[in-house]
């Protein structure tokens, strides 16, 4: 209840007032012209409680003209003013709805397709339609920053049809082949926020996956969930975010070599298998095998962003421990990336010796001329030293990877129409070395994969997307460790036909 100090009025003030509010609505009910309630209006706040009831007669009265006061006041009767007092000093009749507990209308969440705005451009992200507006790195998203609580929905759909021929140069052992896959993935994400004031916020993220054929594991749940985390700090300036989830870009493909696709493995046969191209992802990629994430972002000012990412956990039924460092410098027409990483895995078991260690690092820079032009340029070196069980160094399984290429992006002015170029080299070696006496003598194993591909793509209502993709790949082995060696080449051309829905 209120304090009553200053409503110490005699009754004369009392009927003042309900006389006041009762001409009041009765002049509403009968003015044709009073505006009704929005259809958005609020509904109405519930009673309150007994304990928290106002007395009828003690409301807080809002200021009027002296004037009209003094002429209400002199037409107000001593026996209402006695109605009034017998009124507010009457306790409520038993069962009064006042009495009864009021249910909690709990807490007003939005419910909303992402928009727009959740999708963060500070600076340009890259020209409409092309691969790097379809990335985010460096960036909170999906970003939320109103006060109050959002559950925002987003999510992708597509279905490849692919096709590829695989010939190789020792064809007669390795027949050739021809391959026709049809693949889908549906990712529905929902992403719970809340936002203060001042703007602090804690944010949750779940991507539920629907596969369709994949060419990828699907044990662990890889392929059900993609992202599942959790992040809490303050919007453009830091936050902290722990689960799974990717690390931030650094690599950047262009619009061919999709993830889980022909072009993106290459010249890829049965057993033999070539390098992929390394992007200092070792760390990068969602931990699967019982690993997690942990990471901090900090956005000092609006064209420098960092990521520092720890993951540790199991992976091949070992036990792995690493991090990553990542850069961006993004001016917009300007993009300039630099990452580093290093870990190990060590065997769970007491007694085991085997041990594996990661370390790399690159860096990547891209330009956009929007709304026409965008491309870039990576490199990255990775180094993999293994132990076997036994304790001794694993020289066959430890190997330096190198890789580079690039990508460009045109957008003529036919509608939407975006045309894609982008080429890849990898080299790997390891660290076993031929120690026969003879030309090859102190020489690793090489193994080359190059990476090419053509795309073009048409879209409808910036959500609906068509691309057609022609790739070749190329796989040379150069045996330098067999006497006599035995190298070959593998090459593969395929051809894919996508449909994307984004939302």
């Amino acid at each position: 209840m209120r304090s009553r100090s200053n409503l110490t009025a005699s009754g004369t003030s009392l009927c003042v007032l309900l006389a006041t509010l009762a001409a009041s609505a009765t002049a509403l009910a009968q003015d044709p012209a009073a505006p009704a309630p929005a259809a958005d209006a609020p509904a109405a706040a519930p009673a309150p409680t007994n304990d928290e009831a106002e007395e009828p007669g003690f409301e807080e009265k809002t200021e009027e003209p002296a004037a009209a006061s003094a002429s209400v006041a002199a037409s107000a009767s001593t026996d209402d003013s006695k109605v009034v007092a017998a009124a507010t000093t009457e306790p409520p009749p038993p069962g009064d709805e006042a009495e009864k507990p009021q249910a909690d209308p709990g807490t007003v969440v939005a419910v909303k397709i992402l928009p727009a705005s959740g999708y963060p451009e500070p600076h340009v992200r890259g020209i409409p339609g092309g691969s790097l507006s379809l990335t985010i790195p460096g960036y909170q998203w999906p970003y939320l920053p109103e006060p109050g609580g959002h559950l925002a929905l987003s999510g992708s759909g597509w279905v490849d049809t692919s096709y590829a021929k695989l010939e190789s140069t020792t064809s007669d052992t390795d027949p050739n082949q021809t391959r026709w896959l049809n693949q889908s993935r549906f990712v529905l994400r929902a992403t719970p926020a809340y936002t203060t004031d001042d703007g602090w916020f804690v944010q949750g993220n779940v991507e539920l996956v629907a596969n369709g054929d994949q060419i990828l594991p699907n044990s662990n749940n890889m392929g059900a969930v993609d992202d599942l985390y959790v992040r809490a700090g303050k919007w453009k300036l830091f936050d902290i975010t722990v689960g799974r989830f990717q690390g931030w870009e650094l690599y950047h493909y262009g619009m061919g070599l999709d993830q889980n696709t022909f072009e993106r493995l290459g010249a890829e046969r049965g057993q033999v298998k070539p390098p992929q191209i390394y992007g200092v992802d070792f760390f990068w990629d969602r931990p699967n095998g019982g690993g997690g994430n942990y990471a901090a972002h900090i956005y000092p000012t609006d064209f420098f962003h960092v990521e520092l990412l720890g993951q540790i956990g199991g992976r091949s039924g070992s036990n792995v421990k690493g991090g990553r460092a990542t850069g961006i410098l993004d001016l917009g027409f300007v993009k300039v990336k630099a990452a580093a990483e290093k870990g190990k895995s060590t065997g769970q078991e007491e007694d085991d010796q085997f041990e594996t260690a990661w370390n790399g690092f690159g860096g990547a820079i891209q330009g956009v001329f929007a709304p026409y032009v965008e491309g870039g340029f990576n490199i990255a070196r990775g180094f993999i030293d293994s132990t076997n069980d036994k304790g001794l160094p694993d020289l066959q399984g430890s190997t330096t990877a190198t890789g580079f290429g690039g990508f460009l992006n045109g957008r003529p002015k036919l509608g939407s129409l975006v045309i894609g170029l982008g080429a890849n080299r990898t080299l790997r070696k390891s660290l076993d070395r031929n120690l026969n006496a003879g030309p090859n003598y102190g020489l690793a194993n090489e193994h080359t994969h190059t990476q090419m591909f053509a795309a073009v793509q048409y879209s409808f209502w910036d959500r609906l997307f068509l691309k057609l993709v022609a790739a070749r790949a190329k796989y040379d082995f150069d045996d330098n460790i067999q006497d006599p060696p035995h190298p070959f080449t593998n090459e593969m051309a395929s051809y894919r036909f996508r449909v994307q829905y984004n939302f």
